[in-house]
């Protein structure tokens, strides 16, 4: 299974073969079935996103077509019936790094519409979280408004990326943001 660690997306209006024509000049970058969607392979994602940055700071042109870019670190297949347990799994190493902090979980779902029903799944995920928490006798808080990290879940057909952002990330870097 070829694995990606990146998810990008067109910003609207964009053009999608400019997009993937500058991406593929620092990676294996390939588009999906999905309208907009674009997985990457990069060999080291913090400095492709801090390329990213510098490149757009310094020409008006560089990267105008990037709606988002999500670094993702575990990639899972799933089925319908196993995927709240797959991306709970996928989580369990970012636990350690959630105590004290206020949190929450995205999904962002491509594929399985009217199946995998985003809210429930991330309540569910939350609910995984906070009882990893407390099984530890530690606690975090899920804050929608001032998160200190965000965990990412993005579904591409029956593939999935999760990743941790943190609000330095979030803060740095205006194209790294959930939708």
């Amino acid at each position: 299974m070829w694995e990606f660690n990146l998810v990008a997306t067109l910003d609207s209006g964009g053009s999608f073969i400019h997009l993937i024509r500058e991406l593929e000049l620092y990676g294996d970058f390939r588009k999906t079935e999905f309208l907009g969607v674009i997985l990457g392979q990069v060999e080291d994602p913090a400095a492709f996103l801090e390329m990213v940055l510098q490149k757009r700071a310094g020409q008006m042109t560089a990267f105008q077509d990037l709606g988002r870019l999500l670094p993702v670190e575990r990639i899972f297949h799933f089925t319908l019936e196993n995927f709240v347990e797959g991306a709970c799994e996928a989580v369990r190493p970012y636990v350690a790094q959630l105590p004290g902090k206020r949190f929450y979980v995205r999904l962002e779902r491509r594929g399985f519409k009217g199946r995998i029903v985003s809210p429930e799944a991330e309540k569910a995920i939350d609910a995984f979280i906070e009882n990893e928490l407390a099984e530890s006798g530690q606690t975090a808080h899920i804050d929608f408004e001032h998160p200190d990290a965000v965990i990412v879940v993005e579904t591409i057909g029956d593939r999935c990326g999760v990743g941790l952002l943190t609000r330095q990330m979030l803060e740095r870097y205006d194209f790294v943001r959930v939708g």
